[in-house]
């Protein structure tokens, strides 16, 4: 059974349909792409998914439980995190203090933070550990105590990836990773994000409008246009898909 199964999921807004009667599942291990032009119903979807946005009909299952409309706290702690199309760090934080956080978040509070002895002082020293570790992961190791907005800009796409991988997600969206990296960023985060799959065990979902950056990473792609899916497949067959190259792609489909 797919990990994340959606079915007739409508999303509107007052009377504009953003989302419209969406199929869309992924496969645990999976690293799948949405994309189409602006305005085409895909963040709406990731929004969703996270719980930001209530689907006015449809069904959102992960791991055979509904979500639909459960909050993005709740929806975190079932195992989906995500990262955003424009950052959103802690920005007066430290690189380190951001992972922390998220280690902190995703945890139960208890005793422990009340009384801080020593059995609270070494649980803040293994998350401490944790976050570095994760950073080193994500090859952010010698920025630990940097500022997040002192950080260049690909480094804090990194950041806020690792910061999403604190809290141990089963499913990771990524919403324009990619978007204004140069060339020499993007294969980086290519690589990176293969990685992370089968580093993390980790199903992906991504957007990205670098038409060639998802073809040469994803498994399979799905296009949306005007809030309606038009074509679903491996990269070859979306690539060639008529009614992808007249919403989206254009001419220019066959070098991507």
């Amino acid at each position: 059974m797919p990990l994340l199964e959606i079915h007739g999921l409508t999303v509107r807004f007052g009377g504009l349909t953003a989302v419209s009667s969406l199929d869309f599942s992924v496969e645990a291990g999976a690293l799948v792409a949405l994309i189409g032009p602006n305005g085409a119903g895909k963040t709406t979807a990731f929004n969703v998914i996270t719980g930001i946005y209530a689907p006015s009909s449809g069904s959102v299952r992960f791991d055979h439980q509904e979500i639909g409309g459960v909050s993005p706290h709740r929806i975190c702690t079932h195992g989906i995190a995500r990262t955003f199309q424009n950052i959103r760090l802690f920005r007066s934080l430290s690189a380190l203090d951001n992972v922390r956080a998220a280690l902190s978040g995703a945890r139960r509070s208890g005793l422990l933070d009340v009384v801080r002895g020593p059995a609270w002082t070494a649980r803040e020293q293994a998350l401490e550990e944790r976050a570095r570790q994760l950073l080193t992961r994500l090859g952010l190791e010698r920025l630990a105590d940097a500022k997040a907005d002192s950080l260049p800009y690909g480094e804090q796409r990194r950041l806020e990836i690792a910061r999403a991988l604190a809290t141990e997600p089963r499913l990771l969206l990524l919403d324009e990773p990619a978007a204004g990296m140069n060339p020499s960023e993007k294969e980086a985060l290519r690589s990176l994000v293969a990685r992370l799959r089968q580093e993390f065990g980790v199903s992906i979902v991504l957007i990205d409008h670098d038409v060639a950056f998802v073809m040469n990473l994803c498994d399979r792609i799905s296009v949306l246009d005007h809030g309606e899916k038009i074509a679903e497949g491996p990269p070859d067959a979306v690539r060639r898909d008529p009614k992808v190259i007249e919403a989206y792609l254009g001419s220019d489909a066959e070098s991507a």
